[in-house]
């Protein structure tokens, strides 16, 4: 099983450019190229889907996902709007969960994929919740011997990045005393941070997918400060099959028009 993890696309209405410099609806659509070539069995959409919450944005973002052959799940991030994600894709019947998070499962073929919602609106730093702990302790309880995949926009773990302070989710030490009481969760995906990063978790393997968008440059000397970098945007696929550890591959966009002079 394939599973594609792109994240923080950023679309922007009108195919504006990013900070006046990078292409990310004509990186979203070379990614769907590729996705549509790869064949992978479904698309998890990690978060930042647009850049402001936008209605203008949120209905580009319909229109360039439509050529997507695989189901793909969508996940709210700090940049997007829950309501406006629900009045867009009101198929999606995973993002009406009955309150304000947007947490789901996935199962399929011996997998289940859970779905978090780490977002605080208005807010760059994200937070799981007690409530929404509970609930993931229940369901990894209820079939400890599945594997699973958790997945959500902020990475609950430390990263090396230094660049700004509250870019994290404040509860990633709950999150990870919660996995480290069942094995079966095989690998924690995440965004946000706009680079291929990998960790260890508990007794999993936690991982930052890149960005489609933008690559945020590498910030882990001291007092390195932010910038947006040259390396090309990306995205991740995980491969699943029983029994068998989960492998990651990094798919990099090819050089375009995605960044202008930095």
């Amino acid at each position: 099983m394939i599973i594609a993890q792109i994240s923080d696309m950023h679309i922007q209405p009108d195919r504006r450019l990013l900070k006046g410099k990078f292409d990310t609806a004509g990186n979203l659509e070379t990614c769907i190229t590729q996705l549509n070539a790869l064949k992978p069995d479904l698309v998890l959409a990690t978060g930042d889907l647009v850049n402001r919450g936008e209605r203008e944005a949120y209905a580009l973002l319909r229109e360039l996902l439509a050529p997507l052959q695989a189901p793909v799940y969508l996940m709210p991030g700090n940049h997007d709007d829950r309501a406006l994600m629900r009045e867009f894709f009101p198929e999606h019947e995973y993002l009406f969960t009955g309150h304000e998070r947007m947490n789901h499962v996935i199962a399929c073929d011996g997998l289940q994929i859970i779905m978090l919602d780490s977002i605080i609106a208005g807010n760059d730093e994200g937070t799981i919740g007690a409530a929404q702990l509970a609930w993931l302790d229940t369901q990894l309880a209820a079939a400890p011997q599945q594997p699973a995949i958790i997945a959500l926009h902020h990475p609950p773990f430390a990263t090396g990045a230094r660049f700004i302070n509250n870019f994290f989710c404040a509860d990633g030490p709950e999150l990870g005393r919660l996995v480290a009481r069942y094995p079966n969760v095989l690998r924690v995906i995440s965004g946000h941070l706009h680079r291929n990063i990998q960790v260890n978790f508990a007794h999993a393997i936690g991982s930052v997918c890149p960005s489609t968008a933008v690559t945020f440059g590498l910030a882990i000397a001291p007092r390195t400060p932010f910038f947006y970098s040259n390396e090309p945007p990306g995205y991740h696929l995980h491969l699943w099959q029983p029994d068998k550890p989960v492998i990651t591959h990094t798919v990099l966009l090819p050089p375009s028009s995605h960044i202008n002079d930095v």
